[in-house]
């Protein structure tokens, strides 16, 4: 599976290609598979908890491993998967390696999952505009 980043695609070009893929009548079966390859890497609580950080700001591997509660090498693993998805990027700085996520999309994901389990946790009613 190969991400590519759209850096040098003309912003009109972007959003038709947005457009095309949420307007689609049905999911494609490569789409599916990597919607699915996203919400599984956010489903283990360990990678849930680093993203849920890194929606907060940047973090290095050390502080990441700290809130986690794995070992330095352990979440470097968790990195590298969430790397390949395009969940989070990392920026080197010397010898520290710096966390982030990917782009605002994957922060406001978990916003929504976060608002979804409020809603399931209080039972609140469904908003007025859905």
């Amino acid at each position: 599976m190969s991400h590519h980043r759209s850096s040098g695609i003309p912003a009109l070009v972007q959003d038709q290609q947005v457009d095309t893929l949420l307007e689609a009548t049905e999911l494609g079966a490569e789409t599916a598979e990597l919607i699915a390859q996203t919400f599984q890497a956010l489903g283990d609580p360990t990678r849930a908890r680093i993203v849920y950080a890194l929606t907060k700001g940047e973090h290095s591997v050390g502080a990441l491993s700290q809130i986690a509660g794995i070992s330095p090498s352990a979440t470097s693993h968790q990195l590298k998967q969430l790397r390949d998805l395009r969940i989070v990027k990392h920026r080197r700085e010397g010898t520290y390696i710096y966390y982030s996520v990917d782009d605002v999309h994957v922060a406001a994901l978990f916003r929504e999952a976060l608002h979804h389990l409020a809603h399931v946790l209080f039972a609140l009613p469904d908003h007025a505009d859905t």
